[in-house]
């Protein structure tokens, strides 16, 4: 999120004006001047994924979440980006399925 990070919408609005027109919920983090694009993102998910071995236990924010499920799947974008993150799940990966395991 480069410069975003930690900010709200009406921060980078005022602090970038226009750079949020036309995005959505789920586009948006990657139009920051500095930040991360979404390929570059997905890329380095990708090359995460292919270089896991055995059983692998991962924790990260749902954005790169989304990013790595959706690159397991070989989802689109949009539909990578508006895959669901709910706090009480975590994501089983295997034999080419995903699976939400359900946290109490």
């Amino acid at each position: 999120m480069g410069s975003w990070d930690g900010l709200t919408h009406i921060d980078i609005d005022a602090q970038w004006p226009g750079l949020l027109d036309g995005s959505t919920p789920f586009d948006w983090f990657f139009r920051s001047p500095d930040g991360e694009s979404y390929d570059s993102a997905f890329q380095r998910a990708e090359c995460w994924l292919e270089e896991r071995q055995g059983v692998t236990v991962a924790v990260s924010h749902g954005l790169i979440g989304r990013i790595i499920r959706g690159a397991y799947s070989g989802l689109s974008r949009a539909d990578a980006l508006s895959l669901p993150v709910p706090q009480d799940v975590i994501w089983k990966l295997s034999n080419g399925r995903i699976e939400p395991v359900f946290v109490d």
